[in-house]
Parts: C-alpha cells; sequence; structure tokens
C-alpha cells in the first residue's frame, strides 16, 4: 500500500519534508518508511493510511544524518539577565535559535523581566524591557527563517500584573508585520478575571475591566493578543513539585516547565467514520490506533535528541506527549451533523472521552513494561508519560492527511493557502464528493459554539487545546471580550479569537477575497484581475486562481 497524498499534499511534501540522505533526495516511498521509524506496523496502520501523522520536526529530521530534534515545541521562561549561563535574555536566544533552525516552535515566558526603564545596576543603564526582547528574539526569528525548515513560530507571555502590560498589549497595533514570528498572549489569573468580570458586567472602571477591554480593542485590530488562563492550566499541572506552568509553546496547546519540550502527534478523525453502520465513529478501529499512536510518540521521544543538555532533562523527566485529532470537521460533515448544534458537541465529547481513557490505560501499560516517567518514582502514578493529549492546530499536518484542521470547523468551502515557500495552493472542502451535507463555514457559525467546542475538548485533555475562535468582519470589540469571558467561564485554558479581515496578510483567503483584492497579500504591490486568475505586477511571484 502506498500513502493516498493528495496533490497539494504531494507538492508539500516534495518542497518541505523529502530528506537529502546519502548524497540524494529521498522518494516519497522511503520518506513514508522513514517517518513509519522503521516499524511496519506504525507504516501499515497509522501512516499509509494517513489515519495519524507526527509533527513537522519529526518529519523534517528523523532519522536524517546531522537532523534536528523531534519536538514541535519549547518553552522557555527567560530571566533578568543578558547571561546567567541557563535562562539569560542571550542564553535564551542561543536555545531558541537551534530549535527553530531545525523546523521547532518556541514559547517565551517574559513575566521576569524588569520593565521598560528600570535601572540596571551593573551597567549604570536602563533596562530595556519585554517588548524590546520580542523584537530581539523576532529579529532572530526572522533570520533563521533565511535558512531554516519553516518559518518561525513563537509565542510571548506577560502576566497581566507586569508593569509593561499596557505597551505589551497594543505592540503589534500598529504594524502587525512587524512581530510576524509570534503571537502574543497575556497571562491572567482566576482573581483578575472575576475582578475583571465584575466591573465589566456592572459598567464600572477597575485595573482589571480596563485592561481586559483594552485586549479586546487590540485583539479587534490585529488578532492579538490572546488569553492565557494560568490557573487553569496550572490545576492539571501533572507534576506542581517541579514548576509552573507559566506559559506555552507558540500555538497555546502546551502548558510547560522551563526548558520542556513535547512531541505531537494527530489521529484524522475523518478516517474513522463509520459510514451508515451503528455507530457513527468506529471506536474499535479508533482504540487500536490511539494505542498506536501513543506508543510511536513515546518511542519518537527515545529517538529525539535535544540542542541543550538542560532541555534534555527536562524532556525525559517528565516525557510528555501530545496527542490530538484533526479531521474533526469532515466527520461531522460526513455524518450530516452541523458544527454549530447540540449534537456535535455531544459527539465531541464522547470521542475525546474515549480517547484520553485508551490514551491513558496505553501510557499505564507502557509504564509497567518499559518504565514509569522519572517525575513519578516514588509516587503512585504509573504514568510512562506526564501528559498525553492536547490538541494542536495541525496546519501542515491536516493538508498532508487531506483533513480539516484541528477541531475548527471547515474555513470556507473553497479558499486559497498562502505557504512559506510563497506557493498558493487552491483548497476544498474534499469530503463533499461523498456527502451532499453541506457544513456551515466558519464565518457562519457563532462565536459560542466555537468556544463550546474547545470547552468540551479541554475536559478530556490534560495539556490544552489550540483553537481560533473565528469572527466576521463586522465583529465588534463586545463580541471579543464576550468571548474572553465566556473561554474562562467554560473552563478553557487559553484562546484567540481573529476577526475576519483584521490583517492584511492573511494564510487563508476565500476566493471571492482574491477576486476582489486590490493588493497583492504578499508584498502589497498592484495586481491585475484576468481569466478568473489574480497576478502580482510587483513582481513577487505572487498569483492565484479561482479555477
Amino acid at each position: 500500500m502506498t500513502a493516498a497524498f493528495s496533490e497539494n499534499a504531494l507538492r508539500i511534501i516534495e518542497t518541505r519534508y523529502l530528506a537529502h540522505i546519502n548524497g540524494r533526495r529521498e522518494t516519497i516511498d522511503e520518506f513514508v518508511d522513514r517517518v513509519s521509524l522503521g516499524n511496519e506496523v506504525y507504516k501499515r496502520e497509522l501512516i499509509e493510511p494517513l489515519n495519524f501523522l507526527p509533527n513537522s520536526p519529526t518529519l523534517f529530521n528523523v532519522d536524517v544524518p546531522g537532523g534536528g530534534t523531534l519536538s514541535a515545541c519549547f518553552k522557555f521562561s527567560v530571566t533578568d539577565s543578558m547571561l546567567d549561563g541557563n535562562d539569560g535574555i542571550m542564553d535564551t536566544a542561543t536555545k531558541a535559535s537551534m530549535v527553530i533552525k531545525w523546523g521547532g516552535g518556541v514559547g517565551y515566558y517574559l513575566g521576569d523581566i524588569r520593565p521598560k526603564g528600570a535601572v540596571v545596576n551593573s551597567t549604570h543603564g536602563k533596562a530595556m524591557g519585554p517588548v524590546a526582547v520580542l523584537k530581539f528574539y523576532h529579529a532572530m526569528a526572522s533570520m533563521l527563517t533565511q535558512s531554516g525548515k519553516r518559518e518561525a513560530a513563537q509565542m510571548g507571555i506577560l502576566p497581566a500584573t507586569h508593569p509593561d502590560i499596557a505597551e505589551f498589549i497594543t505592540c503589534k497595533d500598529l504594524d502587525p508585520q512587524s512581530l510576524s514570528t509570534f503571537n502574543i498572549s497575556v497571562s491572567l489569573s482566576d482573581a483578575f478575571m472575576e475582578k475583571a468580570i465584575a466591573a465589566i458586567r456592572s459598567g464600572e472602571s477597575s485595573p482589571e475591566g480596563d485592561l481586559l477591554r483594552s485586549m479586546a480593542k487590540s485583539a479587534w485590530r490585529t488578532g492579538d493578543p490572546g488569553v492565557f488562563f494560568v490557573d487553569a492550566a496550572e490545576h492539571d499541572n501533572p507534576t506542581p513539585w517541579a514548576g509552573k506552568l507559566d506559559g506555552t509553546n507558540p500555538c497555546g496547546e502546551v502548558p510547560l516547565l522551563n526548558n520542556e519540550p513535547c512531541n505531537l502527534g494527530s489521529i484524522n478523525l475523518r478516517k474513522f467514520y463509520a459510514n451508515g453502520k451503528s455507530s457513527i465513529v468506529d471506536y474499535s478501529q479508533l482504540e487500536r490506533v490511539v494505542r498506536l499512536a501513543v506508543n510511536y510518540l513515546d518511542d519518537v521521544l527515545d529517538h529525539n535528541h535535544f540542542p541543550v543538555s538542560a532541555v534534555s532533562e527536562a524532556a525525559f523527566y517528565t516525557r510528555k506527549l501530545g496527542l490530538g485529532v484533526c479531521g474533526w470537521a469532515d466527520l461531522l460533515a460526513l455524518a450530516g451533523i452541523r458544527y454549530d448544534s447540540v449534537e456535535a458537541v455531544k459527539l465531541l465529547e464522547q470521542i475525546m472521552a474515549f480517547i484520553r481513557r485508551v490514551a491513558d490505560e496505553q501510557s499505564i501499560i507502557l509504564g509497567a513494561e518499559k518504565g514509569i516517567a522519572p517525575c513519578f518514582v516514588g509516587t503512585d502514578i504509573q504514568y510512562r508519560n506526564a501528559t498525553r493529549l492536547c490538541i494542536a492546530p495541525t496546519g501542515t499536518i491536516a493538508i498532508l492527511m487531506d483533513a480539516s484542521s484541528g477541531i475548527e470547523p471547515h474555513y470556507l468551502r473553497e479558499w486559497t493557502r498562502t505557504t512559506n515557500e510563497g506557493m498558493v495552493l487552491h483548497e476544498r472542502i474534499s469530503v463533499l464528493d461523498q456527502t451532499d451535507f453541506e457544513p456551515p463555514t466558519a464565518m457562519e457559525i457563532s462565536w459560542n459554539w466555537h468556544v463550546n467546542h474547545q470547552a468540551t475538548a479541554q475536559k478530556y485533555v490534560d495539556l490544552a487545546v489550540s483553537k481560533t475562535i473565528n469572527m466576521p468582519n463586522a465583529a465588534t470589540e463586545q463580541d471579543i471580550l464576550d468571548a474572553y469571558i465566556y473561554m474562562w467561564e467554560s473552563g478553557c485554558k487559553g484562546g484567540t479569537v481573529y476577526r475576519d479581515g483584521c490583517r492584511d496578510v492573511q494564510v487563508l483567503t476565500s476566493i471571492t477575497q482574491i477576486e476582489n483584492t486590490d493588493k497583492c497579500p504578499e508584498c502589497s504591490g498592484p495586481v491585475k484581475h484576468e481569466e478568473q486568475c489574480t497576478e502580482c505586477l510587483a513582481g513577487c511571484g505572487w498569483s492565484a486562481c479561482s479555477v
């Protein structure tokens, strides 16, 4: 059996993922063999049928001579010093550069950095503050992007109590592209949210309420900042004795300790549609794939290597895994269920509860066979992996599996995607070839249903859920403020709200938007429209067609 990659998937694999080994470029079949770790069961039941794929760094680097790390997610807590040999600003830049070089993403906790203008006694100068650190890390990542595996992905998190929080919230307002490698989020405690909500609902002013309003205003303009509900994350911390989960990876689905990485992979739920049988989902087959996927990700960890010893120590101390899903909207479409329905939310709850139970059981089985995670030695906990589940956005991985992203609804019925390499892919909901059902798309679904899906999945995910709360262009600042509050009240660990069209450059663009655009989404140059195609006249090479 050969993996049935779509035309778009093959273009991306050939451009991005095929390795050069022993002086030649591998074939698609060799790529599948390599990613299968030389294991015929993984190849036959996970990779070839596109039931599951690991995160991009594993696809890039596993079993490639001289290849880099296999983990997608890393988090560093930056100390208030330039160099301390471990976590200073420059030490962290070195660690992050090695991660980004090989395709990983980095999240930074910046709350310990002194505010802008504070006196630096050792130099008699003044501190640059966390926003300046963001800009420095952005410049570093942008440089590496030129020769790295893919565009850098970074997250900056600052607590609401930091003196520079106002500057942080608005740092992308005027020019979001000036920090294009970064998502930013504000860390909000339960106490903060309680005070903010009380003030907002009473129509009064308070520091907390005013700050949350300011966040909604900036998010309305640019999609940033997101929210990180730190107490909700800490409630699920499996190793509180090892440190706090004060930050996340770039997309927010993995709250991590300092220097900790995580291996991610996603199951394609589309593949488990029971096709008219008594149950919507083939749970017998899904159980088999969940168990194999947990085994696979645990094996990847043992294949892995990391840029510095502190990261290796953190990785093997907790042995965290992040198994997630994609193809959720595809499964709903095949079953004829609207995303914005109680029936859909109930089905998601059933599926995620099932996956959680099976993944937990399998990690206990591995613990008995291979040994529990070192972080649990001396306790009654028998897991080999401190965490088992998260839900990642699965952008490129979903394309490779011809599946909808994560637990997102379908973005549109057809759209274009501009890749980091400049490819413009024409995409559509491929499951429409198998059903007459017309699924609602992201902009046709009220934002509260987006939150309902995220909160439902979060109940069964021990890490977190990456979910974009999409809103139409006409959404208001109040809508975004209400979404922040609803996410917290629903038990989410964080979230991002994105108002369509709030940025000049979008990765996903509707065909109608392309036909009506008057400037290039890549370079902002002039365009011409001809025979259902749009082409940049400024020479950057961008073009897109609606047929």
